[in-house]
């Protein structure tokens, strides 16, 4: 089954770094890949991510829905996975999955980027020699697809937690799905947290220095990024730890990738396809789901063998 990444432009920068033979009309498209035999290709839709947080949800959604029938028709694609934002702005790919007009599977990804989330913030407290049962855990963006998950499988392991959304409903739907001792609130209270994994949808870096203590452990697995390259120069005392990457045997063309990494979300659509599992993984995650893309890394190998911050190993 061929696979195809599809996300979008992070800024307006982003489409410069891309060969110009890439870019068609309606949609920008990377020469197929060849992953062990499992063939695929790297494409985006030509919005930047504060576009398609402004611009109306029906144009964004009509946009990435017509280049997934693209994708299927032009290059046989089975299975699409939907980078970034295009995962929130469709209600966690749920939309695209419903359309008739295209008959593939969808992955947004989202369930081994939970893992590899997990893995990092277990990792970094390891690391740091910190335990995890005397420290508090901050999750900014706790009740979207990767947070709740996260917030599902770490809010125990930690003495208190806070987790952090916009709308207080959804923030109560929350606190019925989470066990452990935590909190709720629609403020950025991660100040007194040791531990903060930021998984949220906003166009750009939410963090500023007054959100965080000294030495405070950062997992930022948003895309685009909730911790700038600037505060983490302006604040060395903080540990910003890339939430998304893992090993990957070829370097992929996508502007900013460290070579031989890759995201979680890109590897797990991958490994689908690899696997030829025929299923929509969309919406909330599946736990046992996500249990199963842990156990498919290993056979692969896009594992978190490494703490990076931005692609740079973490010594």
């Amino acid at each position: 089954m061929k696979f195809a990444i599809l996300g979008h432009l992070i800024d307006e920068n982003t489409i410069k770094q891309l060969p110009k033979e890439w870019v068609k009309e309606n949609i920008i498209i990377s020469p197929e890949l060849d992953i062990n035999g499992t063939f695929g290709t790297i494409a985006a839709i030509k919005y930047t991510a504060k576009q398609i947080m402004s611009e109306p949800q029906e144009e964004i959604r009509k946009s990435i829905l017509e280049a997934a029938v693209h994708l299927q028709d032009e290059f046989d694609v089975g299975i699409i996975q939907l980078g970034a934002l295009n995962t929130s702005i469709t209600s966690g790919g749920v939309w695209v999955a419903k359309q008739e007009k295209y008959k593939g599977f969808v992955n947004h990804g989202d369930s081994y980027t939970a893992a590899v989330t997990c893995q990092a913030v277990r990792k970094s407290l390891q690391h740091f020699n910190l335990d995890s049962s005397e420290k508090t855990l901050a999750i900014v963006g706790a009740y979207g697809v990767i947070g709740e998950a996260v917030s599902k499988i770490l809010v125990p392991e930690f003495s208190n937690s806070i987790l952090i959304g916009r709308r207080e409903e959804k923030l109560k739907e929350l606190e019925n799905q989470v066990k452990g001792s935590f909190v709720t609130t629609t403020k950025m209270n991660t100040k007194e947290a040791d531990v903060v994994v930021t998984a949220t949808s906003h166009p750009t870096a939410l963090l500023n220095s007054s959100h965080l203590k000294k030495g405070a452990i950062v997992v930022d697995v948003s895309q685009p990024v909730n911790v700038s390259l600037e505060l983490c120069q302006e604040r060395p005392d903080i540990h910003r730890i890339d939430g998304g990457y893992v090993d990957f045997p070829i370097i992929l063309p996508i502007p900013g990738m460290p070579p031989y990494k890759n995201f979680a979300c890109i590897a797990e659509a991958i490994m689908q396809a690899m696997e030829n599992e025929k299923k929509n993984h969309v919406g909330s995650i599946d736990l046992e789901h996500m249990k199963k893309t842990e156990r498919w890394a290993e056979n692969y190998g896009f594992i978190i063998s490494e703490l990076t911050n931005y692609g740079k190993r973490i010594e």
